[in-house]
């Protein structure tokens, strides 16, 4: 059932905006569901060309959608560290850029610790 007081219709308006700007060249197709849309740089082999390419896409998407990103850590699924700048659209639908952590060591971030369990 479709609930006219829900922010489904701005999610859905923002995920089209970000559809939108992601025709620019250099940036991925994003995965996009109902609360994110991500464009992921972790198949990149080599950290100067993922740095790169992560920094272009902060531009494109923080003019493009008018975001301000944050960085933040986050533990994948094959136990590497990724790199993630986030940010929130009107409606909140949270835009990611994500890359490999390792790659991203130059990019003015402060050396990721290993915690033991």
């Amino acid at each position: 059932m479709n609930d006219p007081t829900s922010e489904h219709p701005a999610r859905y308006r923002d995920a089209h905006h970000v559809l939108d700007i992601a025709e620019v060249p250099g940036l991925p197709f994003p995965h996009i569901s109902s609360d994110r849309a991500a464009f992921y740089f972790t198949g990149i082999t080599h950290a100067r060309d993922a740095a790169e390419a992560v920094a272009t896409a902060e531009t494109i998407l923080s003019y493009g959608l008018d975001v301000t990103f944050a960085r933040r850590e986050a533990m994948a699924g094959d136990d590497t560290v990724r790199y993630i700048l986030e940010a929130f659209m009107p409606s909140g639908l949270a835009v990611d850029i994500v890359a490999r952590a390792e790659h991203m060591a130059g990019a003015d971030m402060p050396e990721v610790v290993a915690v033991a369990a």
